[in-house]
């Protein structure tokens, strides 16, 4: 059964508030920081925290008048984003223990910075704090995903690999984007990591790599349900209303 034209209207209205929202408040206000374009607690303030409201509470009123498409894409899409940004981790963290292919740890960074205090170094809490945050970017980046991507592509046979697939693709466009961003030179290891090359890149590309792959695959193992949002564009074509999955309340 189709939904009224309106609905699918406010789905693709929402979803981009939510896409919106999880860029504000995810890793981009990090790069930003580091392109000393203003501090990472100003950013927090003034766009993180209103995007990360926005990611609450776009979906339920998406609830509310367009279906659950949006709050299961959000959940299932922060749930992926945390997994993966696990296995990026354990990337990561081989890479920078045990082959000094980073200059530094990047979530401590991000602790110091989001508590102001360079000059004195981590701590306990800044430490918490940094983690904190760079496990929300992760939420974020695979919320992105799932309300773009949701569950597609819709096979029984295959359809794992595929999202896995997908997902990789997703993580290496990121870890592209990490390399093309001022971090990698505000952290030490020159623009797009040069002055590592090349174990700063392998490292960046297999983590980013490993993430999306794990994220992408649970995205479609868990959001079957969830259409992806070209599905509900398509729900605005007379032609295409009610065919396959994004049909009405998915």
């Amino acid at each position: 059964m189709a939904r009224h034209p309106a609905r699918a209207v406010a789905d693709l209205l929402l979803s981009g508030v939510v896409a919106a929202g999880a860029t504000a408040s995810g890793a981009l206000l990090f790069a930003v920081a580091e392109g000393g374009y203003e501090t990472l607690p100003n950013l927090v303030r003034g766009a993180g925290i209103p995007g990360a409201i926005a990611v609450v509470l776009a979906p339920l009123i998406a609830l509310r008048i367009s279906g659950p498409r949006l709050v299961r894409a959000v959940l299932v899409g922060a749930l992926a984003g945390i997994a993966g940004t696990a296995a990026l981790e354990l990337v990561r963290e081989t890479g920078f223990r045990a082959f000094d292919s980073m200059p530094g740890d990047i979530a401590m960074l991000m602790g110091v910075l989001l508590k102001n205090q360079i000059m004195q170094g981590p701590d306990t809490a800044s430490n918490i704090t940094g983690w904190t945050y760079h496990v929300w970017n992760g939420a974020m980046f695979g919320v992105t995903y799932a309300v773009l991507v949701g569950g597609f592509p819709f096979r029984k046979r295959g359809g794992g690999t595929a999202g896995a697939v997908m997902g990789t693709v997703y993580g290496l466009l990121l870890g592209v984007g990490f390399l093309a961003s001022p971090v990698p030179n505000a952290v030490g290891a020159g623009e797009w990591g040069a002055e590592m090359w090349p174990k700063f890149q392998i490292t960046v590309v297999l983590a980013h790599a490993g993430f999306g792959a794990l994220a992408g695959w649970l995205v479609h193992r868990l959001g079957t349900r969830i259409a992806p949002v070209w599905a509900v564009a398509g729900e605005l074509l007379p032609g295409l209303r009610g065919r396959g999955p994004g049909g009405a309340g998915t």
